[in-house]
Formats: structure tokens, sequence, C-alpha cells
């Protein structure tokens, strides 16, 4: 009896366990398609590595938008046959951050673990480590058709082998190879191609494919210059959804407004953009005391008295906002820590303005669409999310045009 007794317990356990295991969040099925199922059944023995670069000029969140496309190539190139692992860059030489030497990995700032749920992902770091020769085999240099691409014919989906325009500015020839800076880290290459290329993510899949066969490891230069297959359709947001923030910069973010916030939700956030927007898109960009007017209505409106501000302005100008807002009785809150990145705090901003009750942002403003991402993940209207600041000469309405409405697509 007392066996018996052991044998039901020991099975009700079990039992328990699996559900733990298999019960799924929001997006678990998301992600599973016939791609990941070929992945668990198959025992990748030949191991390719695909490293990819942006423009030494891209910022933050422009940066991530890459990734994406990046991934949607590892993806189609993973269901066409070839089993590449993208190898993740280190974020480093950001101009916002005014530190070229901060180099931070993408488990400081993402879940490792979600990202892999989309493609298979590696540190470069680990990526060193499995290859200690630090040999690429071939670089794959994008750049735009010299010629640029006529009227007549519109734009042209291709690719070529071309003559390099401005690579030889980044690599150097050293005997029968190249030598390159990637990371911080000068790597050598055993061939340099620079491909024209007009096209989107299917496009480089085609590239490869009929032009890197044998490569084990590849690195593709100023990925940047694809473009996504197709803007926000389901592989978009699988991508997306996939790139969840780190457990530790979400509780940070989580335990802030919970403390400074009624429910952790009563609040506006506005996304101010200034910096080098100030001068390079001044015509929708508003005055500190347009988008403090903006804000006083918004409070009247929708009955909020807190506003968390997330910008790149500097104190003068974050005092004089905060000053115009308190003498109309509205509380003013910011994230500041000295202690994290300024990619963590970027991250933790956009956290906390993921779950406010409202959102106003900056025109073509990168940050502020990472922003309207989350929230539609979050599950926020289209009218809490997608608003954005009027510039000072632009009247509301048809002159200020709000941002397109990118709903998620699931199916």
């Amino acid at each position: 009896m007392g066996n018996l007794i052991f044998i039901f317990f020991f099975l009700l356990f079990c039992q328990l366990n699996f559900s733990q295991k298999c019960s799924q969040t929001k997006f678990n099925n998301f992600f599973i398609n016939s791609n990941l199922k070929e992945q668990q059944q198959q025992c990748i023995v030949n191991e390719r590595f695909l490293l990819y670069s942006v423009n030494r000029g891209e910022g933050f969140n422009l940066r991530r938008d890459v990734y994406m496309r990046v991934a949607n190539v590892v993806r189609q190139l993973r269901e066409k046959g070839h089993l590449f692992t993208l190898v993740l860059p280190p974020w480093q030489g950001i101009w916002h951050w005014h530190n070229p030497k901060l180099k931070i990995f993408w488990k400081e700032l993402f879940d490792i673990e979600s990202l892999n749920k989309f493609v298979p992902v590696m540190e470069f770091n680990e990526f060193i480590r499995k290859n200690s020769e630090l040999i690429i085999d071939s670089i794959f240099y994008l750049q735009h058709y010299q010629e640029g691409w006529s009227e007549s014919k519109g734009f042209e989906i291709k690719y070529d082998i071309r003559p390099c325009i401005d690579a030889n500015k980044y690599y150097r020839k050293n005997g029968g190879k190249w030598l390159g800076d990637f990371s911080g880290q000068i790597l050598t290459f055993n061939e340099l191609k620079c491909l024209s290329i007009q096209g989107q993510s299917s496009t480089l899949v085609d590239a490869i494919i009929e032009l890197m066969k044998n490569k084990q490891t590849i690195l593709v230069d100023r990925a940047e210059t694809i473009l996504h297959d197709n803007f926000g359709d389901v592989n978009y947001w699988k991508a997306r959804i996939s790139m969840n923030y780190s457990k530790k910069l979400k509780n940070i973010g989580d335990k802030f407004r919970k403390e400074k916030f009624p429910l952790g939700s009563e609040f506006i956030c506005a996304h101010l953009r200034r910096g080098d927007f100030v001068w390079a898109h001044k015509e929708i960009i508003p005055s500190l005391s347009g988008a403090a007017n903006k804000l006083k209505d918004l409070s009247n409106k929708l009955g909020l008295k807190n506003i968390f501000i997330c910008t790149d302005a500097n104190n003068e100008e974050v005092n004089n906002i905060t000053s115009i807002l308190n003498e109309s009785g509205l509380i003013v809150d910011r994230f500041i820590s000295q202690e994290l990145s300024p990619a963590e705090v970027s991250i933790i901003d956009q956290w906390i303005c993921a779950h406010s009750k409202y959102f106003i942002g900056t025109h073509h403003s990168t940050f502020s669409f990472r922003i309207h991402e989350d929230r539609e993940i979050l599950g926020h209207s289209s009218e809490t999310t997608f608003n954005r600041f009027c510039g000072e000469k632009e009247k509301e309405g048809r002159e200020c045009e709000q941002p397109a409405n990118w709903r998620i697509l699931l199916n």
C-alpha cells in the first residue's frame, strides 16, 4: 500500500512538473513553426555563423531595427537548409552615448533565451571562444549601386558583385588576407566581396546562397543597406517580440513606476527628442513651451497629473519644461541613474513608457517607434499609443500628421 501511495504522488509530481514546463505565455505558440521543429529534429553537424555590422554612425534604436532584418535573413536561410547561427555584435560606438569605448553585450539588455526562440543567436565573445583562430571566411560588404537607380525602371530588386566604393576605408589588405575592426577587435578575413544590392532580407538570402556556398563564417557589413521584406508582417513581429528586455531592466522599470505613479500606470509618458533633432528636423520639433502646453492640455483631458519625460535634452531644457509644468500643478518625473549605462537607461525609459496610460512621442524618432511596438505587444489601444508632438508651425490636424498605426500581426 505504501508503495502504491509513493507511486501515485511521484506520478502526480511528474505531471505537475511537466505542466509547468509546458505552460505557455501569450506568445509561446507564436514562435513554433516548421523552422523550429526542423531545428529540434536535426543535429547540426556543419554549423555556420553569420556576423553582421552596421554603419558606425547609426543609433541604438535603428540598430535594433537592423537586427530584425538580419534575423529574418537567418530565419530564411535556415528554412532553406542553411543552418546559420547569428552572431550578435556588441553595442559600441554609438554617438548619443558620448563614450566611444563603451561596449555592451546583448545579455545586459535583452533576454537571450527569448531571442533564441526566433533564430539561434550567440554573443560575439562566445563566438571568439568557439573560434580561437579568429579567421572569418568572407566579408560581404553591402553597398548601394554607384549609379543609383533609374526613374524609368524604378527600384529593381537585384544584386551584383561590384568594385568596392568605400570598403577600403575600413579594411586593409595584409598579404593574401584582409584585416578589419569588428567591435573593437581586429579580425582576419580570407576575402572581401563588395555587393551592390537593392532589396530586402530575402534578396540577401539569395545572394548568400548563390555566392557564399562553401563559407562557414560570413560577416555582412553595412547590414542597414537591406530593407524589411514586408514591414509589419508576421515575421517582423516575431522578430520584434523575441527582443524581450532583460528581467533586470524590466524589474527596475516596474519598481520605479509602481513607486512613482498611481497603480503604476496612471501617468502620461512624453518622449521629447531634442539634441540634433532641433536643427535636423526643426519643422516637426515643438518648442519647450509648446511641448509643455500640449502636456497640460492632455493632463486636463485625461485627468492625469503625473508626467514622465524621457528626453535627450540638456539640463537647462529639462529644468525649463519641468518648471513650466510644475507651475500648473503637474508632477514631473524622469528615470536617472549614474550606475547604469545609457543603453540600460534607454530601455528602462521605454519600458516605463510602454505601461503609461497615454504616450506621446517625437515624429521620425526610432526611440518613439520602439515604444509604439512595445505598447502594441502589451495590448494598448491605438488612440493612447500613436501620438506625437507637433512642430511650432504645424497645426494640429492635417498639417500635423500623426504616426501610422502599425498594428501587431500574429498570423
